[in-house]
């Protein structure tokens, strides 16, 4: 009788992915501050450029329908509030946990296995992206920027952008090795996704060379279906937006998993 050989590489266990999880929010439990940190920041821009050069802006054409500045500018802080997470724990933290504390090294002596690891920090880092969404999305409906019931679907796409961004940036952690890297990822990538993805402005108002690359970018996609749900302009299109934030997600986990086990083989 011949045995089944054990695989290589063993599929991720969500049981042992979730004791990440448990493990992050445990070294996060005397450190609140910095899980709401993250939250702040899209609130200040949406008070300083939403509502502040909003008042000289009539209303912003959508899709067919006119709409305050402030509500077009919402959802793209709400979909950069999910960045934020996805940025902090699936680059920033893996990172240092990677380079410098080796803390995945030690995890790699227990049950838990790489792809364990890449799920498990995904996974938190949606949690955390979802906690930051969460609380936007309620200042989005104190402040009357919520304008269709299908808003109760802003959630579920928030956890898909959420995974769609972490599994990105968990490939920017597998390839970054040097400290001085982190600036350049922030310059050279964060910075003009925040700026140049349709979070501030329609996208037609920008140049004809730079739309098409603007389309490109996951944070156009995710800003664009949550603000399709919080105004109420749904049709047929938005399902393009879960499709590339899906395939996203599945594409950049399989890179992920791969590129950590070539780190760990090397």
């Amino acid at each position: 009788m011949t045995g089944t050989r054990a695989p290589a590489y063993p599929m991720p266990s969500a049981r042992r992915s979730l004791r990440l999880v448990q493990r992050n929010a445990m070294a996060y439990r005397h450190a609140w501050i910095a899980i709401l940190s993250g939250f702040f920041e899209p609130v200040f821009y949406l008070g300083a450029v939403g509502f502040g050069v909003g008042q000289f802006i009539d209303s912003i054409p959508y899709r067919g329908a006119e709409i305050s500045y402030a509500s077009f500018m919402a959802p793209g802080m709400l979909a950069a509030s999910v960045l934020n997470g996805a940025l902090f724990d699936g680059f920033f933290g893996p990172f240092f946990k990677l380079n410098w504390m080796k803390t995945y090294e030690g995890i790699l002596t227990t049950p838990v296995n790489l792809s364990d690891i890449v799920v498990g920090e995904i996974m938190w880092a949606v949690m955390r992206g979802t906690i930051y969404a969460a609380g936007f999305l309620s200042v989005m409906i104190a402040l009357g920027l919520v304008h269709s019931a299908w808003a109760v679907l802003g959630l579920p796409a928030v956890m898909l952008s959420g995974a769609a961004l972490a599994s990105g940036a968990m490939i920017l952690t597998a390839v970054t090795k040097e400290i001085s890297s982190l600036e350049k990822v922030m310059t050279l990538v964060v910075f003009p996704l925040f700026l140049f993805s349709g979070t501030f402005y329609p996208i037609y108002l920008y140049p004809d060379w730079l739309r098409p690359i603007v389309q490109l970018t996951p944070l156009y996609h995710s800003a664009s279906l949550l603000r399709g749900l919080t105004t109420g302009v749904v049709d047929a299109s938005l399902l393009w937006h879960v499709l590339y934030l899906g395939s996203m997600f599945v594409i950049c986990i399989a890179v992920t998993i791969r590129l950590m086990r070539r780190r760990f083989t090397d």
